[in-house]
Parts: C-alpha cells; sequence; structure tokens
C-alpha cells in the first residue's frame, strides 16, 4: 500500500536506484586516503591501521546475522539508521579533513566501519523486498550508475573529491528514510520455528560459492598491498572504465529480458575467463598489456561486487530460502574472507619482494585456485538442477491446488496461500498481488483459519507433513 504523498511507483522503481550510492561508496572505500589533506601522513600510518574499519564491519555483520536469524528486521529502526547515518559522515570528514594523527583517523574508521555496515543491512533488507526481476533490473541500472561514478571521480580535479564523496556517502544512506515501513502484524510470524527457518536459509548457501568468494577475496587483497606497474595511468583509467561501463551495459541489457530468468553460471563464466585474461597477461608487465592486464583484473572485482548482490537472492529463490538472510550471511562470509586474507596478502608480497616468489607462480595459485572454485560451484549448480525437474514442480503445484480445494479456499485466498507456503512474507505478496496491507492480511487470516493454524510457519509445517502423507 503506497504512503500518502507518495506512489507506490516511487518505492519500486525510482528508491532502488539511490542504491548506486551504497555501490559507489563501498567501491571507493579503500581509495579514501587518497582524497584526505593528510594524505602523505595517513600512508606513514602503521599496516594495522587499514584493517580497523574491515575488523568492525565484520562484527557488526556477525552481530546483525544473529539478531537476523532471531527474525529481528532493521528498516524500520529509524534512530539506529539516523545515528549510523551521522557517524558515516563525521568518519568520513575526519578522514578528509582532520586525519593529521593516528588517533584521529583510527577513531574515522571505527565510526566508517561500523557505520558503513548498519546501511549495507538496510539496503540488503530493502532490495530483498522487492519482486526478484524488477530487483535484478535495479541492481545492475545502480551499477552502472556506479561505475560513472567512479570515473567521474577519477577526473574530478582534487580539490572536489572529498566533497564529492561526502554527497555520494549521503547518498547512500538518506534514500532509506523513505522506504515504505512494514506494520508490525507480520512481525508475529517471526515466533514458532522462524529462527529455524532462517538456519535453514543460512546453510542453503553452497560452500562451493564460498570458495570462489575466498578466491576473489584473495585477489583483492593482492590488489590491495601490490601496485602493479602501468606504463600509462591515465590510459589504465581509462581502461578499467571502458571494461566497467561496458560490463555493465551488457549485464542491463542481458537482465532487461523479461521472459529469461538470470542464470547464475552465465553470469559467472564471463567474469571468471575475464579475471582469467588480466591475471595470465599481468605477468607481462610490459607496454599497454601490462595497462590492459591491471585494467582488467581490477575490473574484474568490481563485476564480482555486484553478481554477489544478484546471486545470493538467486540462490535464495532456488532453494526455497530467506534472501534477506542468504543475502546478510553472504556479505558476511564475503567479509569475514577478504579480513583473512589481508594477513597472508601481506605475506605474498613481502615472498615477492624478497625474491622468493615471482609474481607468476603467484598469478599460477591464483588461477589455480579460481579454476578449482569454479570447477566446484558448477558443479554444484547441476547437482541442484537435476533435483529441481519440472514434473516435481508440477507435483508441487497441484498438491497445492487440492489442499486449496479440499479446505474451500477462494481463488483469491488460494493466491495467497500459494506464497504463504512458498515462504513470501506480507510485504512481499501485498507487492506482488498490488493489494493493501489490510487485503492482504485478510485474506491470510481466513487462510489460517480454513486449515486451522495460527500462523504462516505452522501452515508451511501442515503442508509438508500433508505432503509426506501423501
Amino acid at each position: 500500500m503506497a504512503k500518502k504523498g507518495r506512489s507506490k511507483a516511487f518505492d519500486t522503481t525510482v528508491l532502488p536506484l539511490f542504491f548506486c550510492c551504497q555501490l559507489a561508496t563501498l567501491g571507493l572505500l579503500r581509495q579514501t586516503p587518497s582524497y584526505s589533506l593528510w594524505e602523505t601522513e595517513i600512508n606513514a600510518f602503521p599496516v594495522f591501521s587499514l584493517w580497523i574499519a574491515r575488523i568492525l564491519s565484520v562484527a557488526v555483520l556477525l552481530v546483525a546475522l544473529t539478531m537476523a536469524l532471531r527474525g529481528c528486521r532493521f528498516l524500520r529502526l529509524r534512530t539506529m539508521l539516523a545515528v549510523n547515518g551521522a557517524s558515516l559522515l563525521i568518519g568520513f570528514v575526519l578522514t578528509f579533513y582532520y586525519a593529521y594523527s593516528l588517533p584521529v583517523y583510527f577513531a574515522a574508521q571505527c565510526l566508517i566501519g561500523i557505520a558503513h555496515a548498519w546501511i549495507l543491512l538496510c539496503w540488503a533488507e530493502y532490495l530483498t523486498s522487492l519482486e526478484k526481476p524488477h530487483r535484478n533490473r535495479s541492481i545492475a541500472f545502480a551499477a552502472l550508475i556506479a561505475v560513472l561514478i567512479f570515473t567521474i571521480m577519477s577526473a574530478a580535479p582534487q580539490s572536489m573529491q572529498a566533497v564529492c564523496f561526502l554527497a555520494i556517502a549521503c547518498g547512500s544512506v538518506l534514500p532509506l528514510f523513505l522506504t515504505p515501513q512494514n506494520d508490525d502484524e507480520y512481525d508475529k510470524e517471526a515466533s514458532g520455528g522462524k529462527a529455524l527457518d532462517a538456519r535453514r536459509s543460512l546453510a542453503s548457501i553452497p560452500w562451493e560459492l564460498v570458495v570462489l568468494m575466498a578466491s576473489y577475496a584473495m585477489l583483492f587483497r593482492i590488489l590491495v598491498f601490490f601496485n602493479f606497474p602501468a606504463v600509462d595511468g591515465s590510459m589504465q583509467t581509462v581502461a578499467a572504465a571502458v571494461i566497467r561501463i561496458g560490463g555493465m551495459i551488457l549485464l542491463l541489457l542481458y537482465l532487461s529480458r523479461v521472459q529469461f530468468a538470470p542464470n547464475t553460471q552465465q553470469m559467472i563464466i564471463p567474469l571468471f575467463f575475464l579475471t582469467l585474461l588480466g591475471l595470465l597477461l599481468l605477468p607481462g608487465r610490459e607496454g599497454i598489456v601490462a595497462t590492459v592486464a591491471v585494467a582488467l583484473v581490477e575490473s574484474s572485482w568490481t563485476f564480482f561486487y555486484v553478481l554477489i548482490w544478484l546471486i545470493l537472492p538467486e540462490i535464495a529463490n532456488s532453494k526455497k530460502a530467506d534472501p534477506f538472510i542468504v543475502l546478510v550471511g553472504g556479505w558476511t562470509a564475503l567479509n569475514l574472507l577478504l579480513l583473512l586474507a589481508a594477513p597472508l596478502a601481506y605475506f605474498f608480497e613481502v615472498q615477492v619482494n624478497q625474491g622468493t616468489l615471482s609474481l607468476t607462480a603467484l598469478v599460477l595459485i591464483i588461477v589455480y585456485t579460481l579454476a578449482v572454485a569454479l570447477l566446484l560451484y558448477r558443479n554444484s549448480a547441476k547437482r541442484l538442477l537435476a533435483k529441481q525437474s519440472p514434473s516435481w514442480e508440477k507435483e508441487q503445484e497441484d498438491h497445492f491446488a487440492a489442499l486449496a480445494e479440499e479446505h474451500g479456499l477462494t481463488p483469491r485466498e488460494n493466491d495467497v496461500f500459494q506464497l504463504l507456503v512458498q515462504g513470501y512474507s506480507l510485504p512481499a505478496i501485498e507487492k506482488k498481488f498490488v493489494l493493501s496491507h489490510s487485503t492482504v492480511k485478510t485474506h491470510a487470516r481466513h487462510v489460517y483459519e480454513k486449515f486451522g493454524v495460527s500462523g504462516k510457519q505452522e501452515l508451511i509445517e501442515r503442508v509438508k507433513r500433508s505432503q509426506h502423507i501423501g
């Protein structure tokens, strides 16, 4: 149900595009020292100070994941959103204008690490409440705008870069206050087995995907610690911009095919070979080859970053899991892997500098890890497809229809029933059928009454038992 003074189209069409500011802020975070008036002083600080934000982000994500498993949601906590938004901006202001000493920079990183993780959670909750096709296109279009922002930031005068960054940070927070708030009615569904269902959602993340995440985490950390040479720095920036913008346009065109559902493998494989090409060219380190290689490797991380937002909810949908839990769990795992990969990447850098490990050998290690990860992930996807045959889906639909007829559901009650047993929340059903909250709540109550249950989780268990009996 649309709020007064704002159309539903704004909530589901315009608002998701502001996600570009969140993606841009995430992508620019590791570059913040270069936008500071105290860049020289920051670069002289101990390396450990660079890890503070990541450590705190992982801690916040772990706590938030525990809360989410208990049924907590974050968008309605407007006070917490305001506090974290203010903390994020204060952290950036301190970094850009006052980071003349390690204690100040340390405090700024603490604020950024905590606040940015919370804001990411709020965006994850909002995006997973959207319908799948619309969510995917929104993320892809927001990613295209974000890479355009990267390009503009690199070309902006140095005196304006910090100001632009602060504006982007505001854009990643303020739109969240416009997201529609759900009533507390469907919170009651969090009781009676919801925690168990959430843990099953978390367990649906394939371990093969975690291996793939670990490979890219190592690749990203090597990029942070290694200053790969490029003959022409400006050419490298242009090459990276062309690759990123071109790739995001292709992704957007791919997802704009309404009748064609996104396929995880078809999106991962091009990214994988793009990464391999860059890594294999990297040891050459001569002329245009080095420039293109660095641009390819840097761009591959951007694509991987965006694809995670698309892939994790897709995994949840394929396994009838909670997309928010899967997305938060996946992001927590990725950030934890990034944190663990940092010391190992630093060790590799020392080895290369000492001559005990060549860059070529390091590239081969990463290529081998990526190849194994992709192979495992592809095999996992094949097993999943083998389990989900069309005949099984048709049999399930027939069973649901028979139960609806047996319990005397009306056509609209049957529609609501079909989504409830698939795990949809009341707000998600409202958006799917474009109905008011009170209407959907009334239909859901009638369904519960006719089945003799008290809520959605009990209804799901009742339907599962009837399947086993049948």
